[in-house]
């Protein structure tokens, strides 16, 4: 398999640098990260969100399965 280089804006870099997870290795990252099939968990933790951000997420979350239950 070949190899081949690529340019990134150092906000990009970082962002997939904060993705890695240990072991795994930048292309692994992209490829998790492009997969179709991914867990939305898989995504957790890449988007950094201010506390007020998270807290209006996960407020719609509950409000989309709360809607889901009835």
């Amino acid at each position: 398999m070949g190899y081949k280089n690529i340019s990134l804006r150092e906000d990009i870099y970082r962002r997939l640098k904060r993705a890695k997870r240990e072991g795994e290795s930048f292309s692994e990252v992209i490829e998790r990260l492009l997969r179709p099939d991914d867990d939305i968990l898989d995504l957790f933790g890449t988007i950094p969100m201010t506390d007020e951000e998270r807290r209006v997420f996960f407020d719609g979350l509950d409000e989309m399965w709360g809607a889901w239950e009835h």
